[in-house]
């Protein structure tokens, strides 16, 4: 079993670092800017370190599952770290951050003889309750293999896609594809409830449709209940899609105006950013 440091016990890190304590792995967590994260894990047996060094020195692997581009490179620009991290060691940057981000982290770490895997992940917070996210992964096939038993205790499916960077951008590609579809979920429950329809019939019917979808069956029946508690915030879809609009800018022929209208959707969408990213729907609500 690995000594894993655990970077990022939120919505999703936090079941992520229990089931590799649940899968026998010795999980090391400190606190930063909040406590609630670090304490369950510690109740669930983690080893609470009381620095960076701590943390990192003697580690086999190095998960990090962070909000943003500047909490990644918090963790590995931080010379304590540096100073720590064992040569050897693997580090699965699994954030949602930009391309650039993880190929900072991979520059930061090779003259430290550390391997680094670009491997976000993809699944809301049920699939990292049960273990069953996907990875998106990039890097050296060979660290995959040395990653292989704490990926399989947190993902069901594990991809390969190609060289650091590369998992990333396809995260925030398919966020903005899934984006780009929630956008048209909202306008058809406007459009259902603008014309009084039966909405479970709907639901129904719909799912058994051409325009059924992941995003649909998801989403819609929390849209109908007014249920926009937060399980992926709408802050976060928007950083995502910002990402991979910010990466289509840079080829000038591209154009993607259906993802622009629904980026900017989002951006509107100021007074809803901590809901839940269905929460899309209310931005043109007759009732809001």
């Amino acid at each position: 079993m690995a000594v894993v440091a655990f970077f990022g016990l939120g919505s999703m890190g936090l079941p992520m670092a229990i089931n590799l304590l649940k899968a026998g792995h010795e999980v090391r967590v400190m606190v930063h800017k909040n406590t609630s994260g670090p304490e369950e894990a510690v109740r669930h047996g983690a080893i609470l370190s009381s620095s960076m060094q701590d943390m990192v020195a003697g580690a086999d692997m190095i998960v990090s599952v962070v909000p943003d581009d500047a909490a990644v490179l918090d963790i590995y620009e931080n010379e304590k770290f540096k100073r720590s991290v064992g040569r050897g060691c693997l580090v699965l940057e699994m954030s949602s951050c930009t391309p650039d981000a993880v190929r900072r982290v991979e520059a930061l770490c090779r003259p430290l003889g550390v391997h680094v895997l670009d491997t976000p992940i993809t699944g809301a917070k049920p699939k990292a309750i049960a273990g069953t996210l996907v990875v998106l992964g990039a890097g050296d096939p060979k660290d995959f293999v040395a990653a292989e038993p704490v990926l399989s205790a947190i993902s069901e499916k594990v991809f390969q896609l190609g060289t650091i960077g590369t998992g990333k951008i396809i995260k925030a590609m398919t966020n903005l594809l899934g984006a780009v579809n929630l956008a048209a979920v909202g306008e058809f429950y406007r459009f259902a409830s603008a014309l009084g329809l039966d909405m479970q019939t709907l639901a129904e019917v719909t799912k058994e449709s051409a325009g059924g979808s992941t995003q649909f069956s998801r989403n819609f029946e929390r849209m109908v209940k007014g249920d926009y508690s937060p399980v992926f915030t709408l802050a976060l879809m928007l950083k995502d899609m910002e990402i991979a609009m910010k990466c289509a800018s840079e080829y000038p022929g591209l154009h993607m105006p259906l993802a622009e209208c629904a980026t900017e959707m989002f951006r509107s969408a100021t007074k809803y950013v901590n809901d839940d990213c269905s929460g899309i729907a209310r931005i043109y609500s007759m009732d809001v």
